[in-house]
């Protein structure tokens, strides 16, 4: 067994000591063998090819795979650095993780370190798979030394592989590319002859001896199916073929090779043209050339390709022919995925108009703009054919037919848009302008994609297009263009007026590490610095601004409490410095104080001051709400419970408890969801009131008790595999069903009319959007067992699951007006799929209010790269952040318009009215006639103190005038009865003398008496009272201040 060396400050003193006079070059350092075995057993062996010494400096590093990671030791320093081999020595680098049977093959004359394993170093660790390279790199110089493997190709999986000699049995050297001839492969967790310095025998390179005589076309072995009709068995051909072709392309990804296209067509539509050559030896100087190759035809991973490191150039005189566009023919029926394979190894180019036989341009729209894919682990972009691709579940009801469907054609119409090399972040290699002006050569979803050429292949079960062209702003066209504000319809009768409700989504608003009051609940989930949470909070402000709603529901603020130096606090302050014409002319303005809002807080702990020790329930995040005391009052609020689960802990067969690959419980039973806030407001000018409830429900990626069920773990302890999703709603649908019932049934309770906003983390047509809309197709929707609203069970006291067969008849605002505009709803973006996971529900009696439901497409459509993240954008993250709305959340805004008539009542309920500046505004609606000179007046009677109120006479400026505003000044709070009376030439006319009751209050509200939040008793959904939830007005009323 050879000294294993676990590096230490000490030992890389002494090793640069020892050092000192040696003189050996990197030259003489080769990778001398590589293993990548079973589990963790990987190994790198290198070797001194010198006769002396040679330590590693800082500047040299062992790399791996296309993002260059250093492997690491434990502790996470440079393995290589300090590190010295003597003159014709070896030294293995292994995983610290692998098996004994690897490190005790390790000879005794060579020097072991132990590199870091996934789980202490992550993409640090010697943990590469087969498919990446690794490389000696001078990173001072981006010179690389020594390399073995390609990225992408899984060359090296399951192999040792052992260097060969050079030629008569030289002494290898190194090499900056590298070829697979250099190699010899001994299998699987073969480590016999680790840490010595052997080679294996020099294979001669046999030169090609391609045919011109007996040549085989490539449409010849594409054939017209998916696979070679030449491999009548398995996965090669018995036989090789010659193949002559023009070299269209030369790639590095998805694999190492170069594109051939038959020079002269067959012209059958049914067979592709073209095919892929694996090789490692390809150069870009190839491009163009006519080249022969013999080679036997294999199907890898259902891509037809050849494989050979050698080849005849016939002729350098051609050029690749232009390329093709794709075209969807009728033997496809309507296949995007046949249409493809017939282009397969194709040059090829998306046009305008994919299928002539269909009227309108069929193209191909961005369903997935440029970013990090984290299925390849590389940056990219997905297209789909016609349109986005909608996931399954949003217009289809989870686990039907149609939702399956739906899927299988969202596979069949993807296409992923790929570089040949790695793109870098912050960049497109193949679109060099959008990271120098980002702000004009933006991307988004559902862009129309025109004039990208590029090479067809497959890869991970898609078809891939590797581009080959230049791409200007002009390759894309914005379907869903940018906009600076919501297409809200707001139109309404001259007697009505509109109240907007909209959602927010804040993205992990955390000021706590940066000034604010701390928090109780968490770690900050947010900015990572200063300068961050700034950009961050400029751009929330741009969006809210732009949003422009009354009311607006938040999603993902920090909980910290309700101080001065909260975060929901900061957001308002922030968002209020945008409104600062202080000119009662001017109220109309864009930035009138008129405009600024107060937020919801909650006296959670009962001491009757709000302020850093409040919360809204135990979480991290919170919801929260904020509003415009010019447009609305607060009446009232709820905090509602949302259903908790206390299900077994899931075990197997033995009863023994099982974890997951990180030892911890793979489901310990216990699972948690945000509380939602719920408010009632007075609607100014009406006697009319409005419940918002702001919801967060259970989120779809960590599992509950449900989602394990059925899992057949037998005696296994451990468990590697992700929960089955057989239904495609993702994890805990049925908690969220629980959440579902628990709020209508909480909503019920308060009664009238009634608005649900924020994350459900439901699609369309998913449980809890069926419970709280209509289950029309009457699918069996279940609850999750053991729920509990605070101690008590919320449906069996045994905990059993509930079959939910009440549905509560809100209506999906967006959803249903998208519908009337024949325009798809969504609102959030996942991998290459959208859907809507926020919503605006609004109970029937609101039905004929509405005039429009819209959303705010800022966020989901856009690239990551124009978040607040200064993280994964190379050198580019001051050119991509600009303090605009756009990517300031992940999710999409959404707004409502509600049309209110002026002075409409319920029976017996007065108008209420909000004192400004010691005066009302008292609505006069006219019936049709008035004319211009008619005098409207006003009387009051009520038992306040009326000693300095002011009554105007108004006179009518044009005919037919159907609404009149008459601010009466000095009026103190209280009810009052106001008689309205319309005169023409000195006489009333009876037909408009209107009586009106209402009651005068203050703007803010904040004169009411604050109830303590009340103990839970298991009977509604939590503490409920006259102002147990506190609205401030920018002001210290019953704010602690801290010193």
């Amino acid at each position: 067994m050879s000294n294993i060396l676990k590096k230490t400050t000490l030992s890389l003193v002494i090793s640069g000591i020892l050092a000192a006079n040696a003189n050996a070059a990197i030259t003489d350092i080769i990778i001398s063998e590589y293993v990548e075995g079973s589990g963790d057993n990987k190994a790198i062996e290198l070797t001194n090819t010198g006769s002396s010494s040679y330590t590693f400096p800082s500047n040299i590093e062992l790399q791996y795979s296309s993002y260059d990671n250093q492997i690491r030791t434990p502790d996470g320093d440079n393995i290589l650095e300090g590190l010295t081999i003597a003159g014709g020595a070896t030294v293995v680098i292994y995983n610290s993780a692998a098996d004994a049977a690897l490190s005790e093959s390790i000879a005794s004359s060579a020097t072991a370190v132990i590199a870091a394993s996934y789980d202490e170093q992550s993409y640090y660790s010697l943990s590469f798979n087969g498919d990446d390279h690794v490389a000696i790199i001078d990173t001072d110089t981006n010179t690389t030394y020594d390399t073995i493997g390609t990225d992408g190709t899984y060359w090296g999986s399951g192999q040792t592989l052992r260097r060969r000699a050079g030629e008569g049995d030289s002494t290898p050297v190194q090499s900056s590319t590298y070829s697979s001839s250099e190699w010899e492969d001994f299998g699987e967790d073969v480590f016999d002859d680790l840490g010595t310095a052997t080679y294996s025998e020099y294979e001669e390179v046999v030169a090609s001896t391609c045919s011109l005589d007996t040549q085989t076309t490539i449409a010849e072995i594409q054939g017209s199916d998916s696979a070679s009709p030449l491999i009548s068995s398995g996965f090669e051909s018995a036989e090789s073929y010659n193949v002559t072709g023009i070299v269209t392309a030369v790639t590095s990804y998805p694999e190492k090779g170069f594109y051939l296209q038959d020079v002269t067509p067959d012209g059958d539509e049914l067979t592709s043209d073209g095919i892929f050559v694996s090789t490692a030896n390809a150069t870009d100087d190839m491009i163009g050339n006519t080249v022969c190759v013999t080679s036997t035809v294999t199907e890898y991973y259902t891509l037809t390709q050849l494989e050979t490191d050698e080849w005849d150039i016939i002729d350098t005189s051609t050029s690749a022919p232009a390329a093709t566009d794709i075209e969807m023919i009728a033997d496809d029926n309507g296949s995007f995925n046949a249409t493809l394979e017939r282009y397969e190894g194709m040059l090829v180019n998306l046009p305008e108009d994919i299928d002539m036989n269909t009227s309108g341009n069929q193209d191909m729209r961005v369903t997935k703009t440029f970013g990090f894919n984290y299925d390849s682990y590389r940056n990219d972009l997905i297209l789909s054919y016609l349109r986005p691709n909608m996931n399954p579940t949003q217009d289809n009801v989870a686990g039907s037919d149609e939702a399956y469907a739906a899927e299988d054609e969202n596979d069949d119409y993807r296409l992923i848009v790929e570089s040949s090399e790695s793109a870098d972040d912050g960049e497109i290699p193949y679109y060099p302008n959008f990271n120098s002006n980002p702000e004009d050569n933006y991307i988004r979803i559902d862009d129309s994609v025109i004039g990208m050429e590029g090479v067809i292949t497959y890869s991970y079960g898609n078809f891939n297009m590797v581009v080959t062209n230049e791409l200007v702003s002009s390759n894309f066209t914005h379907n869903t263009d940018r906009t600076s504000s919501p297409d809200l319809s707001t139109t309404t009768d001259d007697d009505s007026f509109v109240i907007k409700v909209g959602t927010q989504n804040v993205l992990n608003l955390f000021n706590s590490p940066y000034g604010g009051d701390s928090n109780s609940f968490g770690d900050n989930r947010g900015a990572d610095d200063e300068d961050e949470y700034t950009k961050q909070l400029a751009k929330l402000v741009s969006a809210i601004k732009g949003l422009d709603a009354d009311i607006v529901g938040l999603m993902e603020i920090e909980n910290n409490g309700f101080g001065s130096d909260s975060a929901i606090q900061a957001l308002v302050d922030a968002i209020n410095d945008e409104y600062y014409d202080e000119d009662p002319k001017d109220v109309d303005s864009d930035v009138s104080i008129s405009n600024r809002y107060v937020f919801v807080g909650y006296d959670s702990n009962s001491d009757l001051v709000l302020d850093e020790n409040d919360a809204l329930g135990t979480d991290a995040i919170s919801t929260g709400l904020i509003y415009r005391p010019t447009k609305v009052s607060i009446e009232s609020m709820q905090v509602i419970s949302m259903p908790e689960q206390h299900a077994p802990v899931v075990v197997n067969d033995s009863n023994v408890v099982v974890k997951d690959s990180s030892g911890e419980v793979l489901e310990s039973g216990d699972n948690y969801q945000r509380e939602t806030l719920a408010a009632t407001f007075k609607i100014p000018n009406t006697g009319k009131t409005l419940t918002v409830a702001v919801n967060h429900f259970k989120s779809k990626g960590s599992t509950c008790w449900e989602d394990w069920d059925g899992v057949e773990f037998g005696d296994e302890s451990t468990w590697s595999d992700d929960a089955p999703d057989a239904d495609l709603q993702g994890s805990c649908e049925n908690l969220r069903v629980a959440a579902a019932v628990q709020l209508a049934e909480e909503l019920d309770e308060i009664g009238g009319d009634r608005v649900i906003v924020g994350d459900l983390n439901s699609y369309g047509q998913e449980d809890p959007m069926l419970v709280l809309t209509e289950n029309t197709t009457g699918k069996e929707i279940i609850a999750a067992r053991d729920t509990y609203i605070g101690d008590k069970p919320q449906f069996n006291v045994d905990g059993s699951a509930e079959t939910i067969t009440k549905t509560y008849g809100y209506l999906n605002t967006v959803a249903l007006k998208d519908a009337a505009k024949d325009q798809q709803s969504w609102s959030y973006s996942y991998d290459d799929e959208i859907g809507s996971l926020d919503h605006i529900l609004i109970s029937p009696s609101l039905e004929t209010r509405l005039i429009d439901a819209v959303d705010w497409h800022i966020n989901a459509p856009e690239s990551s790269l124009y978040d607040y993240n200064s993280e994964y954008k190379g050198d580019f993250a001051d050119n991509f952040y600009v303090d605009d709305e756009y990517r300031s959340s992940d999710h999409d805004s959404a707004i409502i318009s509600l049309s209110y008539e002026y002075g409409e009542v319920g029976e017996g309920e007065p108008v209420y009215l909000t004192i400004s500046s010691s005066a009302v505004t008292v609505p006069y609606v006219l019936a049709e006639g008035a004319l211009v000179d008619d005098v409207v007046q006003i009387a009051l009677s009520s038992s306040e103190d009326m000693s300095d109120v002011v009554l105007p006479n108004i006179t009518i400026t044009e005919d037919n005038q159907s609404l009149v505003e008459i601010e009466v000044y000095g009026i103190e709070a209280g009810e009052y009865t106001a008689k309205m009376t319309l005169t023409r030439d000195g006489e009333v006319l009876s037909d408009y003398t209107q009586s009106m009751t209402f009651e005068a209050a203050s703007e803010d509200s904040t004169s009411a008496t604050i109830a303590p939040a009340e103990e839970y008793d298991g009977s509604g959904g939590g503490a409920f009272g006259l102002f147990s939830l506190l609205s401030l007005l920018g002001l210290a009323f019953l704010r602690r201040q801290k010193a």
